[in-house]
């Protein structure tokens, strides 16, 4: 039977229309069509046909199903963007960005409070180095526990609980008695930062379409404000709260004089309820689609992109298919309404939504009118009733320990950590895997050294006016604390000057230079 004939017959059984993209021209019949052809006895095609499929179909099973997969995947990827950047996107970018800001934040607090804190406790030169310590490792340990853990809950879990860690341990830091107890809090800290570069990274990437993933780099701009929102902070609060220039723990009361730290760290703190706030409360995130591809159904994935593109200005009327479908159980009229609106081509409101809702509807007919996308809307009710029981639920510590655990759990499961691993070590990747991991680990070594004791460094040599970055009059910054108002207004000027570089930085990697 000729290639034309099968993939008519194929079409006729599963009800997939063929389509012709509008971009490539590549003939579409469909997830079914694309799996029944692999599956298609031998004898019902030509000699020339059938040997042509001998040779180019894998005889292992699982190399089949990673082939369908990868066929689910590029398919989404093209769903995905047939509805485009809209404000969804945009909502996104911009949350997803605070997780970014507040990485650095947190960073540049940490450098900003670090010699009032060794000036507190009096810690000595080789010790104090121990508290920007402790943050880092916490920042390594939360890179390296967040990503199994949105692997295998979801990326929401890592969304919603980074910052509220995050938030905890920083009012917690900011009322440390001693050293070892800040350190230590600072380490609870840096695990919760830790994972918002790369889950809210990820987040973003799997829900813009491909051709708008250069805008990732935009998550830089937010990651340099960090810097100056903390620096702005710092030279507000540490002055007038700090012990003056000079005197040590005989000639100021620490107890009393010194606690612009703590109250820098309180505001931080805030600062995080705020972002944990407007993540959480002032817009409702969904789970990304590749993830809810990979672990849940189709379904799933066909009830968020719809209400993606409903929030992008859309609108919905019943297809044909659903009119014709039907109904193997009785609904109410509310439940019938539910499916029509599941089962929906979009209509926008302004021209660039229509044609994108447009484009989506036609394009992704063999997934739109799937009977999974009508079990994603009863699966949708289900999973809104299950979310209602789940507030109305008293909050019980074995419920939330039996949460954690299983966290944990997926934490420090070695094995799953070295399978998500072994794809990035393959002879075609490895080499690239390497000198990634060695730029980022030089860069993020000499950022750090540099960044984190550049507030110690300008308190020790800056002892005049002359030392400062900008000439600025004596009498601007006279008083007892006019060498920390110099330390500090020379920070702030040089976290503000990251942002020209990171807006560079992302205009032209969408630029033939790359």
């Amino acid at each position: 039977m000729p290639e034309s004939g099968l993939d008519t017959r194929l079409s006729a059984e599963q009800g997939v229309v063929s389509r012709r993209d509008d971009t490539s021209g590549e003939l579409h019949t469909g997830f079914l069509a694309s799996e029944l052809r692999r599956q298609a006895q031998p004898d019902e095609l030509s000699a020339d046909r059938q040997s042509s499929i001998e040779e180019s179909t894998p005889t292992s099973e699982d190399l089949a199903e990673r082939d369908f997969a990868s066929d689910e995947e590029g398919e989404l990827n093209r769903m995905i963007s047939n509805i485009g950047f809209g404000r969804y996107h945009r909502r996104v970018l911009a949350l997803c960005g605070l997780g970014w800001l507040a990485d650095n934040a947190w960073m540049q607090c940490t450098a900003s409070i670090l010699p009032r804190v060794q000036q507190h406790f009096s810690i000595s030169n080789a010790r104090i180095g121990l508290m920007s310590s402790s943050m880092f490792l916490g920042l390594m340990c939360g890179a390296l526990v967040w990503g199994p853990v949105s692997d295998k809950f979801g990326r929401l879990v890592a969304y919603r609980w980074t910052l509220v860690i995050t938030a905890v341990f920083g009012l917690l830091a900011s009322a440390a008695p001693t050293f070892s107890l800040l350190c230590l809090c600072l380490f609870g800290l840096g695990t919760g930062v830790g994972g918002n570069m790369p889950v809210d990274g990820a987040i973003f990437l799997e829900f813009v379409p491909r051709e708008k993933r250069h805008l990732l780099t935009l998550l830089s701009v937010f990651f340099s404000f960090g810097s100056v929102l903390t620096s702005s902070i710092a030279l507000a609060i540490l002055p007038p709260f700090s012990c003056p220039d000079g005197s040590d723990q005989n000639g100021c009361d620490m107890s009393k004089q010194n606690n612009g730290w703590r109250y820098l760290l309180a505001t931080m703190a805030l600062t995080t309820v705020v972002m944990v706030i407007l993540r959480n409360g002032c817009f409702r995130l969904h789970e990304t689609p590749k993830f809810l591809l990979q672990n849940k159904g189709r379904s799933d994935v066909v009830v968020v992109l719809k209400k993606i593109v409903r929030y992008n200005g859309g609108t919905t009327r019943q297809s044909p298919r659903t009119a014709e479908a039907p109904e193997s159980t009785t609904r109410t009229s509310s439940q019938t309404d539910e499916i029509n609106s599941a089962h929906s081509s979009l209509i926008p409101g302004r021209a660039r939504a229509r044609q994108n809702a447009e484009r989506f509807t036609d394009d992704n007919s063999s997934w739109l009118e799937w009977p999974e996308a009508a079990e994603g809307v009863s699966h949708e009710r289900e999973s809104q009733q299950r979310n209602e029981a789940n507030l109305r639920r008293p909050f019980t510590l074995g419920a939330w320990t039996k949460s954690w655990r299983q966290s944990v759990t997926a934490a420090v499961d070695v094995s799953s950590h070295a399978a998500l691993l072994k794809p990035l070590f393959t002879p075609s990747l490895r080499r690239t895997t390497l000198l990634v991991w060695m730029i980022w680990a030089v860069v993020a070594m000499g950022f750090t050294m540099f960044n984190v004791f550049l507030p110690k460094l300008l308190e020790t040599r800056n002892d005049g006016a002359s030392h400062s970055l900008v000439p600025v009059s004596t009498s601007l910054v006279a008083g007892p604390h006019s060498k920390q108002i110099r330390v500090y207004r020379d920070s702030l000027i040089y976290a503000v000057s990251g942002i020209p570089g990171s807006i560079v930085g992302a205009w032209m990697v969408d630029t033939r230079l790359g």
